[in-house]
């Protein structure tokens, strides 16, 4: 007896484990998909001894979460037992994107997913060349249509939108985000949702029409994209009051939800340096009762800061190339563009920069949102990098959005201190089911993310 229990112990003390690196990675996704904590503050308070490669694993593992979450069902993981989801996600993610590579190979959860190396190569290389065939342009977006919580309320709509005649449904909550996007596809024309993310917005099939209803002639719902949403949303702070510019305002749509997120409390200043679109901004904001904005025709780089001394929050979502926006260009007209897409890169992502840096200078503000529709690094994470060179001693970059699932790129990082990328927001057509977009925070050193 005694022998068989020595036996037994000397097993279990040869049992070949996973390196911690990979442990606490995966713990740290799954703690961030609980919502337990930003990225940045499980990381650093995971206790590992060196956080820089930690860092790089984890935000490597989120930039392919999508890629991931596939490759898991396509090999048929799932089905091993025990199986845990994350901790296969950072193995997947080490192999395919990181060293190429797993070690100890006899390390059971290890052994597994080299078992299947051969698999995941393959099916990575059959997504990766769908995705060379698939454009922005070939996505079939929903309509999403957000509730005016200044008219309205998001019960109310619903209630009459049922009233007459749509049919609410909603997505197996242990699905995730991944079965919303699924769920979201697969709408009927009379069906509708709740958006997974934001309570304010329905989602519907790209079919409905709601130009001639009685809920946007009220002003009870808007016409606005997710992607054109987040932004707004993510210069938000809890309370949410104190003076506002949105610099590059026209036509009005994110101006009117800072609105009403501050729900009407906030002075807002809605800069546009155009005539004509300085009318449909003052249209727009004038259709969502939108009392406390201000519409002032003017050049945002010309205002002086001195003039603006109580302005906590500034929205930049400047002039960009568009490339993010779904059905913008059919594929000839988008050939022609590309034959002078740099030269326009160029310009656009300077003044971009100029806008950012002109924002920092105001002297009280707090928060900083830039955002674009493309899907360029050089306008994104390209010109935050630019930026932060100009602005790095008054301001931080922050996470953005902690919820939201798509990152940035990590082209421009140096981490672990200065991780461009995993703070960084994008949304992706095809994955997100909305226009490309990108998203910035800067937030001054000595005020707290809230």
């Amino acid at each position: 007896m005694d022998v068989r229990v020595n036996l037994s112990q000397k097993t279990r003390s040869k049992r070949v484990t996973v390196p911690e690196i990979y442990r606490k990675a995966a713990r740290i996704l799954k703690s961030a998909e609980e919502r337990k904590g930003s990225l940045k503050n499980l990381i650093y308070s995971s206790g590992f001894r060196d956080v820089k490669p930690l860092y790089a694993l984890v935000a490597e593992s989120c930039k392919h979460q999508s890629e991931l979450d596939e490759l898991v069902n396509t090999a048929g993981l799932q089905n091993v037992q025990p199986f845990d989801p994350h901790l296969a996600r950072i193995l997947i993610t080490e192999l395919l994107w990181g060293k190429g590579y797993l070690k100890p190979e006899n390390a059971r959860a290890i052994r597994i997913i080299l078992e299947l190396e051969n698999d995941l190569r393959q099916a990575l290389d059959s997504m990766n060349s769908q995705e060379e065939n698939d454009s922005v342009h070939q996505v079939s977006a929903p309509r999403y249509v957000r509730v005016n919580t200044l008219v309205s309320s998001t019960e109310k709509v619903c209630t009459k939108l049922i009233a007459d005649g749509w049919k609410q449904v909603k997505s197996k909550k242990k699905t995730g985000y991944e079965g919303f996007i699924e769920r979201v596809r697969s709408l009927s024309e009379n069906e509708f949702m709740m958006d997974f993310h934001l309570d304010f917005l329905l989602v519907f099939p790209s079919s409905a029409q709601f130009h001639n209803h009685e809920l946007l002639k009220s002003g009870s719902i808007l016409l606005q994209d997710k992607a054109s949403c987040l932004s707004a949303v993510a210069l938000q702070t809890k309370p949410f009051y104190g003076k506002m510019i949105d610099a590059c305002s026209a036509p009005g749509m994110k101006t009117s939800l800072l609105a009403a997120l501050s729900n009407n409390q906030s002075p807002i200043i809605a800069i546009e340096r155009d005539a004509k679109r300085c009318n449909t901004l003052r249209q727009t904001v004038s259709n969502a009762r939108a009392s406390k904005v201000s519409v002032q025709r003017a050049d945002f780089l010309i205002l002086d800061p001195a003039d603006y001394q109580d302005v906590k929050y500034i929205l930049v979502d400047p002039s960009c190339s568009g490339t993010g926006i779904i059905n913008r260009l059919d594929p000839k007209r988008k050939q022609e563009e590309g034959d002078s897409l740099d030269l326009r890169l160029k310009r656009l992502s300077s003044l971009q920069a100029r806008l950012v840096e002109h924002a920092a200078t105001f002297p009280s503000v707090e928060r900083i949102v830039y955002s674009t529709c493309s899907i360029h690094e050089e306008e994104n994470e390209a010109v935050v990098r630019q930026v932060l060179t100009k602005i790095g001693k008054s301001f931080r970059l922050d996470e953005a959005l902690p919820w939201w699932p798509r990152r940035g790129t990590n082209r421009y990082d140096n981490p672990p201190d200065d991780n461009i990328g995993l703070k960084c927001v994008r949304a992706e057509a095809k994955k997100d089911l909305t226009n490309g977009f990108f998203i910035a925070l800067f937030v001054r050193h000595d005020k707290s993310s809230n």
